[in-house]
């Protein structure tokens, strides 16, 4: 159980009492949301990119996530700060002494940003069994591969009778679209997907992979390379085969606060005996967690407007420096614009007068009408982001997310099929 011994100390008292009644509030909802933790029968896995996540939070929000964490028997957390781990530590402490984690190494590089993914679990319900590396692809037999954006990062667990192998991914966001599709995040997916099922052939092991796979919907391609392999027979007829398992109450929620995308995923490829079933959608539950019905709420940004008030201020400055230089551009381009339409309208009489007259004497040369010119440019958006927007559309992402963590309930205590199991041996 978290520790909130130290809100004691907050000096500011309408501080003290907001945390502590948002914590009670935030309490509430997860008791309501979430199942209740049991000794050996379920786990309850999370996974949550959680935004930037290093030395950037205010004490306040520390607690909170530490109190969603503790609602679950493993958290996998994705855009870890390598370089600022104060923030996941001071959660770790206020989770206490049964809370631990195993992180991976900072990436290098632009597409990498030093992001790290860290699996904090409950040490008295999970045990780290020792295995832990990142997913390094080896070279092609005709060309060198290109390694992820962000490495993904795999570790083994034990829970009850449950021996598995999470693997958790930041999958590549930028852009290198064709046809509407990024071909590096499609790449990613299908590769790390299908590395993983290829690995497990020889490896006698449950694997789950997890993560941000920035993934829009559940019908698209990116979706597709995850769950299904297509090819195609020898007469041509499409065929596809099963990859990774994605429950349905997983499927059907969104895990941005917006509440459209899913972004984030759990996904399964099991290797149990068919007696032990690992998730039953009509017994186990899933779904995404939405802490801001509880904390950091769309009409608390006044609460919080002192905090941020001046990263505020310094942006507004910036965005009506923007406006003034579209309204200039957009002035002289309407100008341009006005004296072309003009001198066409002016053409276009001409033109039409010489038509007619062409029509009536049916000599000379047919004029040629006067081509149109481009349309009139769009006037630009003048309106300058309010405090509300900013704290709920920018602020409060750092300091919780921009995402929803994602969370499943697993059964793992077999023990009543494994000894029906020996029973039916003898």
């Amino acid at each position: 159980m978290a520790s909130y011994k130290k809100i004691r100390k907050i000096e500011d008292e309408s501080e003290k009492v907001r945390v502590v009644d948002r914590l009670l509030t935030l309490r509430e909802q997860l008791k309501t949301e979430v199942p209740e933790k049991t000794a050996t029968q379920t786990l309850l896995l999370a996974t949550w990119n959680i935004r930037e996540f290093g030395e950037n939070r205010r004490k306040e929000s520390l607690y909170y996530i530490a109190e969603i964490i503790d609602h679950f028997d493993i958290v996998v957390i994705q855009e870890v700060n390598s370089k600022e781990l104060s923030g996941l530590e001071d959660v770790l402490a206020i989770l206490g002494d049964n809370w631990s984690y195993v992180m991976s190494d900072g990436v290098e590089g632009a597409a990498g940003g030093s992001e790290a993914m860290a699996f904090v679990y409950n040490s008295n319900k999970v045990k780290f069994t020792g295995l832990a590396g990142e997913i390094v692809l080896p070279d092609g037999k005709d060309m060198k591969v290109v390694q992820f954006a962000r490495t993904p990062f795999m570790v083994s667990f034990r829970a009850g009778w449950f021996d598995f192998k999470l693997c958790t991914v930041h999958i590549y966001y930028g852009s290198d679209t064709v046809k509407g599709i990024y071909q590096r995040r499609l790449k990613e997916i299908k590769t790390v997907s299908d590395f993983l099922l290829k690995r497990q052939k020889t490896d006698d092991m449950s694997y789950i992979l997890l993560g941000d796979f920035n993934i829009p919907d559940v019908d698209g391609e990116y979706f597709n390379a995850l769950v299904e392999e297509r090819s195609k027979t020898k007469s041509g007829k499409e065929k596809t085969k099963e990859k990774f398992f994605i429950p349905e109450e997983i499927r059907r929620h969104p895990t941005d606060l917006g509440k459209v995308s899913h972004y984030d995923q759990i996904a399964f490829s099991l290797k149990l005996d068919r007696s032990m079933v690992l998730y039953d959608d009509g017994k186990q539950k899933a779904g995404a967690f939405n802490f801001t019905d509880s904390v950091y709420k769309p009409e608390d940004w006044e609460i919080y407007q002192p905090f941020y008030q001046e990263a505020y201020d310094k942006m507004i400055g910036k965005e009506k420096e923007t406006i003034a230089k579209n309204v200039a551009k957009y002035a002289a381009a309407k100008e341009k614009s006005d004296k072309e339409w003009k001198k066409y309208e002016e053409e276009r009489a001409k033109y039409e007068k010489q038509l007619e007259e062409f029509n009536q004497t049916k000599q000379g040369t047919r004029p040629t009408a006067p081509k149109k010119p481009k349309k009139a440019p769009t006037e630009p958006n003048t309106a300058i982001t309010t405090p509300m927007q900013y704290f709920s559309g920018r602020w409060r992402t750092f300091e919780m997310s921009d995402h929803l963590p994602l969370w499943v309930e697993l059964k793992i205590d077999f023990s009543d099929q494994y000894l029906k199991k020996q029973k039916t041996a003898e």
